[in-house]
């Protein structure tokens, strides 16, 4: 009797540990419906899309932002570029999840969000309806806004490259449940074999050529480098500088081997500068940004005017 009492007792201890487990998990990771990241978008191009938040209750005006999720490529600045002109002086924040990228093409977009003073926010977009990513996905017709959906940090992250679009921000935030690690820069050499046909005629002994053609262009290999040089170096701690970055950031980068990713803690990132705040991206896209007076910049209203039909 004695042992079957125990047995139900530690069977109703473990099932009550299994319940308290599951609703630390429930909190700490909330399930939520729509879709996040479509499948394989990590590995796609950046893509950017404006979207306003679907929250219960917070139409008629509603925090929107610009969702930027995938590898920064050299296309990717002038994309961005292109948005904010269709923004036409909209100042959004920016929720970015990225793998890194181009180093050159992280600078200029994080020198084009310092210069049209925009936030940024490490964070995923969980849209209402397809991902922009997806195959067949087309914006919404007829209603206020092309996308809807919500922004969260939990599992977005910001490696490589995408820290230093980060540093673009006026207000930075990560959030305690977003990840974002650094690794030194690798530069790839790409070499290329070129063959002339050169004419030239004789001048009092001497040979001026008069025509010089290619012939051919070979690829002749490539090979990879993952230290930093001087040069990059020099640009890096400029650019830091001018977003009013730590040095430590820079020193981090350059520490960490390229084949692996040095994880930067949230407190870590406030004393280097990199983030304002120990804030996530609800600072920036939760509905209560439009209940302050004043309301939010990244707030809309929508009127009837607004949606067609």
């Amino acid at each position: 009797m004695a042992e079957g009492f125990l047995f139900r007792y530690w069977l109703r201890r473990a099932a009550g540990l299994v319940a308290v487990l599951l609703a630390v998990l429930a909190l700490s990771y909330p399930v939520q419906a729509g879709v996040s990241v479509a499948q394989g978008a990590e590995d796609t191009p950046m893509q950017f899309a404006v979207v306003r938040s679907n929250a219960a209750g917070c139409e008629p005006t509603c925090p929107e932002w610009i969702s930027a999720e995938g590898a920064i490529v050299a296309a990717t600045p002038g994309q961005f570029k292109k948005l904010l002109k269709q923004l036409a002086g909209r100042r959004l924040p920016v929720v970015v999840s990225s793998p890194g990228g181009d180093v050159d093409a992280a600078l200029t977009l994080g020198r084009l969000i310092r210069q049209n003073r925009l936030d940024v926010a490490v964070g995923l977009t969980r849209f209402d309806g397809c991902h922009p990513a997806a195959k067949n996905c087309k914006p919404n017709e007829g209603k206020a806004a092309a996308y809807y959906g919500n922004a969260f940090a939990g599992g977005a992250y910001c490696a490589s490259a995408c820290p230093l679009v980060l540093a673009g921000g006026v207000r930075r935030v990560v959030g305690q449940w977003a990840y974002l690690g650094v690794h030194q820069v690798t530069t790839t050499y790409f070499r290329t074999k070129v063959l002339y046909r050169t004419k030239y005629k004789v001048v009092k002994g001497k040979k001026r050529v008069i025509e010089k053609k290619v012939v051919s262009r070979k690829n002749a290999g490539s090979y990879k480098t993952y230290e930093m040089n001087k040069s990059l170096e020099k640009k890096l701690a400029a650019y830091l500088e001018e977003m009013g970055i730590g040095d430590n950031l820079l020193a981090a980068i350059k520490s960490t081997p390229a084949t692996t990713l040095h994880q930067i803690v949230p407190y870590t990132m406030l004393q280097m500068k990199l983030i304002t705040s120990l804030d996530d991206a609800e600072l920036l896209t939760a509905a209560n940004v439009c209940k302050a007076v004043p309301a939010a910049g990244n707030c809309r209203v929508v009127t009837e005017s607004d949606i067609e039909g």
